[in-house]
């Protein structure tokens, strides 16, 4: 399928790894123009150093913490600078905390709502107007399954859930707000992913906590994801999500406005 993504301009914030890299690669390989955006430039530089196959003199990189507001303000500007214009934005910066109740800390809770709401609201509101200046666009906001649902122990999510949660409310109202001027905007809420360093603090932090830290990384894949109604309640690979995204993202997704796209292999069921 063609997605009509070539000689697209766009900006993946956490893109240095994981998700968003792969999206940043999906989208070069059909064509598009992208900006890799994290907080290390020696990361950023290893990035775009593994997707100049795909992507040759179309990655830029940016050097931003997404909840900085100086460093936010100097995105958007750097992005006008590179770009001209854009047309698509994926907020895929973000972090999930995931702890009993009486455990979250003060700092944690604010952190949750700084990383993922407030940084998606306020790189959005200052990237949005270069996708007006530029006739229009989409906007893919990456959230998760704990915006949605109420996930089993021991992934306990009253810190990052309703952050999450802000964010798909904040989808739909932002695409009733501007989808009639030409903006697009859905969530892509993933549920339990193979992404490695996400995995390998679950297995630090989670598993020691709740005394499972003899189990192997199978076992735990299997314990964590036994509602998963796949074959093997096989987790989801991050591939899988970057395809989605990039869909999205696409002329070819153009009826889709405002939707919470949950890929979970079938795991919540809210």
């Amino acid at each position: 399928m063609d997605l009509q993504l070539e000689g697209k301009r766009a900006l993946v914030t956490g893109s240095s790894a994981g998700i968003g890299l792969a999206v940043a690669r999906n989208l070069l390989a059909e064509g598009a123009h992208v900006i890799l955006c994290g907080r290390h430039q020696d990361r950023l530089d290893a990035a775009a150093q593994e997707l100049r196959g795909a992507g040759d003199g179309r990655i830029h990189t940016e050097v931003a913490d997404v909840t900085s507001l100086d460093d936010i303000e100097r995105l958007a500007a750097a992005t006008r600078e590179a770009f001209g214009g854009l047309d698509i934005l994926v907020n895929n910066a973000g972090t999930g905390i995931y702890k009993p109740f009486f455990d979250v800390t003060d700092a944690e809770l604010v952190h949750a709502m700084q990383m993922n709401f407030l940084a998606m609201f306020r790189v959005t509101q200052r990237i949005l107007p270069i996708l007006l200046d530029s006739g229009g666009g989409t906007i893919v906001n990456v959230t998760g399954t704990s915006g949605s649902s109420v996930l089993d122990a021991p992934f306990y999510s009253t810190c990052s859930g309703p952050a999450k949660a802000a964010e798909n409310r904040f989808t739909k109202a932002l695409a009733m707000e501007f989808g009639p001027r030409n903006i697009r905007v859905n969530s892509v809420a993933p549920g339990r992913i193979n992404a490695p360093e996400r995995f390998a603090r679950w297995c630090k932090d989670i598993a020691a906590r709740t005394g499972q830290d003899h189990l192997t990384p199978q076992q735990l894949r299997d314990e964590w994801g036994k509602r998963i109604s796949l074959p093997g309640n096989r987790w989801g690979e991050i591939e899988e999500i970057a395809r989605l995204v990039a869909f999205v993202a696409s002329p070819a997704c153009g009826f889709v406005n405002g939707a919470v796209l949950v890929a979970d292999g079938g795991e919540t069921r809210d």
